[in-house]
């Protein structure tokens, strides 16, 4: 069902990404975004410890190599220097982030992210400042030049399978279950053995590493970073698009950036005011349906299939109703014969 899946979202983006332009660009961020809001919903929607901080990360990932390139590496060697820098800032924080839990790792996460904005805002010789850092090129492997936008967003969808199957496999495996479990009952997991505080923080590294992941492919893709993409602003953006398509579910965060994504490029042309209404869907949203759009589509479809399988039933139902019915009158028969042999008798 997966791979169903997954070769249905190809069909769909494929034919939008090879045409570019606008909506070839507009595709590519929202996969862009879609892998971060992913990686925030590992953390939030499996352990339980929704993170303020994703879009930070994706711009520390940006940062990492347009820093790099600005000091003449080359595209491959600067996403493996981002990489690096992206893990070991992961690992560093992590101990003390994992520290805490329910808002008290909202605030922190926000505290850590508000950390970075500020170091890309104030070290204006390393970062631009408001200016940002542009780069100039992107990786080229044989025939694939990522020059070209139609190759880079052909590379970022692939990237986005890549790494939907590795969360996927993360979450069902035990060290996923066992997320889970901390999630529904963490001291139970302690009292089992479980070194829950390890679990968290692996949990906190990967969800940092897809964000960072992120940030590479926006470097890449739009060819300038700047502290705006690491803000206030666009941390609560990333949540939202997790907790719109609904957390615990993988696919709802890739639903949640789509629309997020199409209301700030549509709505905004005909809505003065569209982030009030961006804000009065989210609250409709939660308030009647709290499991997410996700979750609402996943309920319909559950719906739809009972209603078509009900005619169905309901024929089987009859005619295994039939058939008792006229087992009792056999039966009855053949006792009454049975009577009379034993009465002649």
């Amino acid at each position: 069902m997966l791979w169903i899946g997954a070769a249905a979202f190809i069909a769909l983006t494929a034919p939008l990404l090879s045409q570019g332009g606008f909506y070839g660009g507009l595709v590519t961020q929202m996969l862009i975004f879609a892998i971060a809001a992913m990686g925030l919903d590992f953390l939030g929607g499996f352990g339980g410890l929704v993170s303020f901080g994703q879009a930070s990360y994706l711009g520390l990932g940006a940062y990492g190599v347009a820093v790099s390139m600005r000091y003449g590496y080359g595209p491959w060697t600067a996403v493996g220097i981002s990489l690096v820098v992206i893990l070991l800032v992961a690992l560093i924080v992590g101990p003390l982030a994992v520290r805490v839990s329910g808002i008290g790792f909202v605030i922190m996460t926000l505290a850590l992210g508000q950390i970075l904005f500020g170091l890309a805002f104030s070290w204006v010789g390393v970062s631009g400042g408001d200016n940002g850092l542009p780069i100039l090129s992107a990786p080229v492997l044989g025939p694939i030049d990522l020059n070209k936008p139609s190759h880079m967003s052909f590379a970022v969808l692939a990237v986005f399978i890549l790494s939907a199957w590795l969360l996927r496999t993360f979450v069902t495996s035990p060290f996923g279950l066992s997320l889970r479990g901390m999630m529904s009952n963490e001291q139970r997991l302690r009292t089992l053995g479980y070194a829950t505080r390890l679990h968290r923080y692996v949990a906190y590294v990967i969800s940092v590493f897809f964000g960072g992941l992120a940030g590479i492919l926006f470097a890449f893709s739009n060819g300038l970073i700047s502290p705006t993409a690491m803000d206030f602003h666009h941390n609560g953006v990333i949540t939202i698009m997790a907790v719109l398509g609904g957390l615990g579910t993988l696919w709802g965060p890739v639903l949640g950036a789509v629309i997020i994504i199409l209301f700030q490029q549509y709505l905004s042309i005909y809505v003065d005011r569209w982030a009030t209404a961006m804000g009065v869907v989210f609250i409709a949203i939660m308030l009647f349906v709290p499991e997410g759009v996700w979750g609402l589509a996943r309920k319909g479809a559950r719906r739809l299939g009972r209603q078509l399988g009900r005619p169905a039933a309901d024929g089987a139902t009859t005619r295994a109703l039939s058939a008792e019915a006229r087992e009792p009158h056999r039966d009855g028969q053949n006792d009454g014969s049975g009577d009379e042999a034993e009465v002649r008798a």
